[in-house]
C-alpha cells in the first residue's frame, strides 16, 4: 500500500478509526492485514473476533457472505465509540464451547492479555479451545511498541514457543521490520533497551492440527496495575516512570532505515 512512497494504509486507517493512531508502520500494517484475513471467511463459518474493539470490518463482512460473527470486548465502548462485541467479557473466562468457530481472529490484543488478567499461556489455549480441528488462530501485534514483556522487547522466540503445543503449523511474517522506504520508527527515545530496535507488526497464522493440552490454567496472572507493573519489563517501568517526572519528553523518533 505504498503510494509515490508513502503510506496509504496509514491515511486509510485514520480515516476508519476516526482517532489518532501510531505513525507508520505501527498504525497502519493492521489495515491489509485484517483485509488478507477475510479471503480465509467463506460462507457458513464461525469467526470469533478477540478484543474486538470499535473497528467493525471482520463484522460486516461475515454478514454480508454468509458467515456467523462472534465478538467479545472486556468495554462496551471504545475510543468512545460502541464496539462489535456480540459479548462483553474476558478472554480469561471465554464462554463458547469447544471446536465451535471456524477461525480465531485477534486483530492488536494479544499484547495486552496479561494486562486485563489474562496470562498468554490461558489465552491462546480459550483460543485453540473453541477452534475446530484445522481450523485457523490469526494474530498480529506491534512489536517494541506496548503491551506485556515479549512484544515490548520483541522475544519472538518465546512467543513462537507459545503456540507450539497447540499447532505444528505457524507463520511467523513480521510487516515493515525493514521498513524502507519509509523511516524506521523508534517508540522511545532514551530507552536504551530498545535504543537501536525500531517498531514493527508481527502476523501470526497458526493452525489447530494438534490434540489440546490439558495442563494449563490462568493461576499466574494478576488484574490491574499490578498485573502492568509486573508484566512490563524492569527497566520499561524505570522508562516510563523517568519519562513521568519529565525526564524523557520526546513521544518517537523517525531514523532513515540503513537496511
Amino acid at each position: 500500500m505504498l503510494v509515490n512512497n508513502q503510506c496509504s494504509a496509514y491515511t486509510k486507517a485514520s480515516e476508519i478509526l476516526g482517532r489518532e493512531i501510531p505513525p507508520p508502520p505501527l498504525g497502519a500494517c493492521m489495515i491489509p492485514i485484517v483485509e488478507d484475513y477475510l479471503s480465509l471467511i467463506e460462507p457458513g463459518m464461525r469467526v470469533l473476533d478477540i478484543g474486538c474493539g470499535s473497528w467493525d470490518l471482520i463484522k460486516k463482512y461475515c454478514q454480508n457472505v454468509g458467515a456467523d460473527y462472534e465478538g467479545i470486548d472486556t468495554d462496551p465502548e471504545y475510543f468512545g465509540k460502541k464496539t462489535a462485541a456480540t459479548r462483553i467479557e474476558n478472554l480469561a473466562d471465554l464462554s463458547f464451547p469447544d471446536e465451535y468457530f471456524d477461525l480465531v481472529i485477534g486483530n492488536q490484543t494479544m499484547e495486552h492479555w496479561g494486562e486485563y488478567g489474562c496470562s498468554l499461556q490461558w489465552g491462546l489455549y480459550q483460543c485453540f479451545r473453541v477452534c475446530k480441528s484445522q481450523g485457523r488462530v490469526l494474530m498480529n501485534v506491534p512489536i517494541h511498541f506496548h503491551g506485556t514483556k515479549n512484544f515490548i522487547l520483541g522475544e519472538i522466540t518465546k512467543i513462537q514457543s507459545l503456540f507450539t503445543p497447540f499447532s505444528g503449523k505457524v507463520d511467523f511474517h513480521k510487516w515493515a521490520d525493514v521498513s524502507a522506504p519509509l523511516p524506521s520508527l523508534f517508540l522511545y527515545p532514551g530507552y536504551w533497551v530498545l535504543q537501536d530496535k525500531p517498531a514493527y507488526v508481527l502476523d501470526i497464522q497458526a493452525v489447530k492440527d494438534k490434540h489440546l493440552p490439558s495442563q494449563y490454567n490462568n493461576r499466574s496472572a494478576r488484574k490491574e496495575r499490578a498485573a502492568q507493573f509486573l508484566n512490563y519489563p524492569f527497566f520499561y517501568n524505570l522508562y516510563r516512570f523517568l519519562r513521568k517526572v519529565g525526564i524523557f519528553l520526546q513521544d518517537f523518533a523517525f531514523l532513515p532505515d540503513e537496511n
